[in-house]
């Protein structure tokens, strides 16, 4: 009999844990066309039915494609319709698959930030952007450890258009903003929460305190009097803000090359970022997830430092770099497109993960609720 760690039911007394012994009872089987006969199950406690594909990433799936493949397009700068186009599906079921992937994502690295052990240097920089149209453009804080380039966490905010604008383009924005209300203080809210979230995940000690390393805008040392962390400190709680100037060269030897460097990365890698670009996030919830899968790729995926792989050093990848065990990095790796699928209640997600999975971040003049699924918020 196929084997569950607990009932998917969130009601159910074995929601988080089963039991040792026999809690459920096959219950018949059921036809699909994707997957043909598939045996159902009860629980014992609360009497709900399931199967294996509850537990799978392909679950109420009517067509089943190669995840690994849409995740390794996605991660080289195709864009939607081309990934669609390339393997002959339409653009809807891409969508699909890409929220399902996102929130993967985000549950193995809620996990495997609970078995980070380590202490690092935290870089947090502005990645600028734009969604719907270069006259809302976005900032995404992302936290990201200042040695071995682990990405932890980040955040979204949309602002209005700054810089030179003609007539014309000053009398387009004036009639989209009057169209649409932008969050007030949405730049210092999304680095705050940043901010704080690091906080929470490493802590300062005696003996390592927590350094925050910046550049020199004005409005991070506003947002960090109001964090109690570095407003009060004693001998034993120290917090340090280092301030780059942001006209440094962008080499390995400037204390902000892990921002500069993710920065380029996912400029260069994700085509909704990149420069010049006719692709752009229409959507800001979607693309907040589709840059979800790209950083746990960054994360759990890809080789740090690969110049010194290739002259013959140990291969490791970011989050082994960070103080995650290996086994554990490569486990979550071969997650992230196959296994088990990852329950939302089962993880333990900052606000912003949390947002991101729900899809509650703001698309500038979309007024509609964003559609979730049932089964994504159990």
């Amino acid at each position: 009999m196929y084997l569950f760690p607990f009932c998917p039911n969130p009601t159910c007394q074995w929601h988080k844990k089963a039991p040792d012994y026999a809690w459920l009872r096959p219950k018949g089987f059921y036809r699909t066309k994707a997957f043909g006969k598939i045996q159902r199950y009860q629980c014992k406690r609360c009497t709900m039915t399931f199967s294996r594909q509850t537990f799978s990433l392909a679950y109420y799936v009517k067509r089943p494609i190669v995840l690994s493949d849409v995740v390794g397009r996605l991660v080289s700068g195709e864009s939607l319709r081309a990934i669609s186009r390339n393997l002959g599906v339409s653009l809807r079921l891409i969508s699909n698959r890409l929220d399902r992937l996102g929130r993967q994502a985000l549950g193995l690295h809620s996990h495997a930030l609970a078995c980070r052990r380590g202490f690092d240097d935290i870089c947090i920089d502005g990645f600028v952007s734009f969604d719907e149209s270069q006259y809302f453009p976005s900032e995404i804080p992302i936290a990201i450890t200042a040695h071995s380039q682990f990405v932890l966490d980040f955040s979204h905010a949309t602002r209005k258009r700054s810089g030179t604008m003609t007539a014309h383009q000053k009398q387009r924005a004036s009639v989209l903003y009057r169209q649409c209300t932008l969050e007030r203080g949405a730049l210092s809210r999304s680095f705050y929460e940043t901010v704080a979230y690091a906080l929470e995940l490493q802590p300062p000690t005696l003996v390592h305190p927590f350094v925050l390393i910046t550049d020199e805008k004005p409005a991070y040392q506003q947002v960090l009097r109001q964090l109690s962390a570095f407003r009060l400190q004693t001998e034993t709680h120290r917090c340090v803000h280092w301030r780059i100037w942001s006209k440094l060269p962008r080499t390995v030897n400037n204390p902000l090359f892990s921002s500069n460097y993710i920065d380029r990365q996912i400029r260069k890698d994700l085509a909704a970022h990149h420069r010049e670009s006719m692709c752009f996030n229409r959507n800001v919830a979607a693309g907040m997830l589709r840059l979800s899968i790209y950083l746990a790729y960054h994360n759990y995926r890809k080789a740090f430092r690969i110049r010194c792989q290739k002259r013959g050093g140990e291969p490791r990848t970011h989050a082994e770099a960070a103080g995650i065990p290996g086994e554990l990095a490569a486990r979550i790796g071969r997650a992230l497109t196959e296994g088990r699928r990852i329950f939302m209640s089962h993880c333990t997600l900052s606000r912003m993960m949390r947002r991101t999975w729900e899809k509650t971040w703001k698309t500038p003049g979309k007024v509609s609720v964003e559609y979730i699924p049932d089964f994504a918020g159990a």
